[in-house]
């Protein structure tokens, strides 16, 4: 099973569309899911929702799992629906990696500090005290320099993006992916907490393609920092489509290095 994962936090951008492209290009008319990650409640809107099946129905990539439309996903797809899913995961990694996850209090700038100031890291802080985020303790591995002490639970109490991403790829069974090359420390992230979980080793059950991005001015396009959407740039689903076959031509499968437990 591929998938298609966009985040209805923005309306869509070129580079967006092209990973569009590039996984109903590795799916290859064989099964592909859309799966839409809302669990950002703050930043989803509807127009963003709808946007994703109108770029979709530009492009004519036709999808063989996940909901039809935006109505069909807000009745039965949402990750909403997936949320028991999560707390389970959740309390598994409580129990599996008592010496790796953390209650933590700290702020942003606490954490940029990189001192945790609470007594995180001894275990002062109880797991169901208000408003503590749970996160992965990174000391010796690959990420403590990009992703230091990333979270699987938010303060508020709902799951983090690596969490329920990990979770999900395994619920659906997906098998291959492509991602863009600056999400190579999240896949390394969510390959680490396969591990905490117990699960088959992610990057033996996926094959990621991570493939290069576009860029404007030298930047990468974000939804996040109002990056225009696909269809005012004047470009059509044909050259998105040659776009996505040239990043797969020149891209193998690279597996970040797997962080260790």
């Amino acid at each position: 099973m591929h998938r298609i994962a966009p985040t209805p936090s923005g309306y869509l951008h070129p580079g967006n569309a092209a990973n569009f492209a590039a996984n109903a290009l590795l799916a290859d008319g064989g099964p592909l899911l859309l799966r839409i990650d809302d669990l950002d409640r703050e930043r989803f809107r509807p127009e963003y929702l709808e946007d994703v099946f109108e770029v979709l129905h530009w492009l004519g990539i036709d999808w063989t799992h996940g909901p039809k439309d935006a109505t069909d996903f807000e009745r039965h797809w949402s990750q909403e629906y997936r949320m028991t899913l999560y707390l389970e995961a959740l309390e598994e990694l409580r129990t599996r990696a008592p010496a790796q996850v953390f209650a933590c209090p700290c702020s942003r700038k606490e954490l940029a500090d990189g001192v945790h100031v609470h007594g995180c890291l001894r275990g002062s802080i109880a797991f169901n005290r208000p408003a503590v985020a749970w996160r992965v303790d990174t000391r010796g591995t690959i990420l403590h320099e990009s992703m230091p002490w990333f979270a699987v639970r938010k303060k508020d109490g709902r799951p983090s993006y690596q969490l329920a991403c990990t979770v999900d790829d395994l619920h659906f069974g997906i098998t291959e992916c492509a991602r863009g090359e600056d999400l190579r420390d999240s896949t390394a992230a969510q390959a680490l907490l396969s591990d905490l979980l117990g699960y088959p080793p992610l990057l033996e059950r996926i094959r990621f393609v991570h493939h290069p991005l576009i860029l404007e001015g030298g930047e990468k396009l974000s939804k996040s920092q109002g990056s225009r959407g696909v269809r005012e740039w004047g470009v059509s689903a044909k050259e998105i489509f040659q776009i996505a076959e040239n990043w797969l031509r020149v891209t193998p499968s690279n597996h970040p290095p797997c962080a260790p437990p």
